[in-house]
C-alpha cells in the first residue's frame, strides 16, 4: 500500500514537471485558444448564432478536425522538445523510462480533457445567450465522452511525432478524421475505424449528424446502445498502442544501455594501456 502511493505521488510530481516545462510556451497557450477559436469560428460561419446553430456547429467542427488537430501539434511539441535534448530529464530521472512515459500520457490526457471541458462551458454559455437544441447535461455527457473516446490519440500522434514528423502527425490526424466522420460515422461499420466513434457517439448524445446537421427525429442513430460498444472499442485501442509505445521505449532503452556499457568497457580509440613506468604493456 505504502508503494502504491509513493508511486502515485512520483507520478504526479513528473506530470507537474510536465506541466512546468511548458510554462510561458505555445503548447500552454494553444489548449487554451483551440476552443476559444472553435467556439468564435462557428460564431462567425453561423452568422452569429442564428437558429441556434451555434452550438451545434462548434461542437461538430470541434470533434471532427479542430481536436485531433491541437492535439496532433501538442503531441509533436512534446516530442521535437524531449528530442532536442536528448530524452536527457528522462534519462536522469529515477523512474523507469516506460513510468515516466506513462505520466507524460497522463498529462496530455489531462490536457485534452481540460479543453474539451472549456468548449463544454463556453458552448454551454452561448447557449444561453443566442439559444441552443443542446442541454446542459447532454453536454456535459459529451464531454465526458469526447475525453474518453479520443485517449488513443494520444500515443499514436506520439508516435507518428517521434518517428515523421509534425508533417505526417497533422496530416495522419486530418485523414483519420475525415475518413471516419464521412466514410464510417453514419453507417453500421463505424465500429471498424476508431476515428469515427467520436462522431458517431455524439448523434444520441447532443443530437448532430457527422456532417454537422441535426439528427432527424426518426432517425435510427439516436439508438444510445453504441455508447458502450465505443467506449469499450476506444480504450482497447488506447491500450493497445500504449503498450507498442512501451514495448518501442523498452527496447530503445535496452539498446542504449548496451551501447553505453559498450563504450564503458572499449579503450579510447588510439590510446594503449600502460604499465607502472610508463612502457607500453
Amino acid at each position: 500500500m505504502n508503494r502504491l502511493l509513493q508511486d502515485k505521488k512520483s507520478g504526479w510530481k513528473l506530470v507537474k514537471a510536465e506541466s512546468l516545462k511548458r510554462r510561458h510556451t505555445f503548447e500552454r497557450i494553444l489548449p487554451v485558444a483551440a476552443p476559444l477559436f472553435t467556439i468564435l469560428l462557428a460564431f462567425l460561419l453561423t452568422g452569429g448564432g442564428q437558429g441556434r446553430a451555434l452550438p451545434i456547429g462548434a461542437w461538430n467542427w470541434w470533434y471532427t478536425l479542430l481536436r485531433p488537430g491541437m492535439l496532433a501539434i501538442l503531441c509533436y511539441l512534446g516530442v521535437r522538445k524531449d528530442k532536442k535534448i536528448g530524452d536527457y530529464h528522462i534519462w536522469m530521472q529515477p523512474e523507469p523510462v516506460g513510468k515516466c512515459l506513462t505520466w507524460k500520457i497522463v498529462y496530455y490526457i489531462l490536457v485534452m480533457a481540460a479543453s474539451n471541458f472549456q468548449l463544454f462551458g463556453g458552448v454551454l454559455l452561448c447557449g444561453k445567450l443566442f439559444g441552443s437544441t443542446i442541454s446542459g447535461w447532454n453536454g456535459f455527457c459529451g464531454f465526458l465522452l469526447l475525453s474518453i473516446v479520443s485517449l488513443w490519440e494520444i500515443p499514436l500522434y506520439m508516435f507518428l511525432s517521434a518517428r515523421f514528423g509534425m508533417l505526417a502527425t497533422v496530416l495522419s490526424s486530418a485523414v483519420l478524421s475525415i475518413a471516419g466522420t464521412a466514410g464510417f460515422a453514419g453507417t453500421d461499420f463505424w465500429w471498424l475505424c476508431p476515428s469515427a466513434v467520436p462522431s458517431r457517439l455524439m448523434c444520441p448524445v447532443l443530437g448532430i449528424l457527422p456532417n454537422g446537421l441535426p439528427v432527424p427525429v426518426e432517425s435510427s442513430l439516436w439508438n444510445r446502445g453504441v455508447i458502450l460498444p465505443g467506449i469499450m472499442i476506444s480504450v482497447s485501442w488506447f491500450i493497445l498502442l500504449t503498450g507498442l509505445i512501451q514495448c518501442q521505449v523498452d527496447s530503445r532503452t535496452a539498446r542504449r544501455l548496451d551501447r553505453q556499457s559498450g563504450r564503458q568497457s572499449a579503450p579510447a580509440f588510439g590510446c594503449r594501456k600502460t604499465g607502472r613506468k610508463g612502457g607500453t604493456v
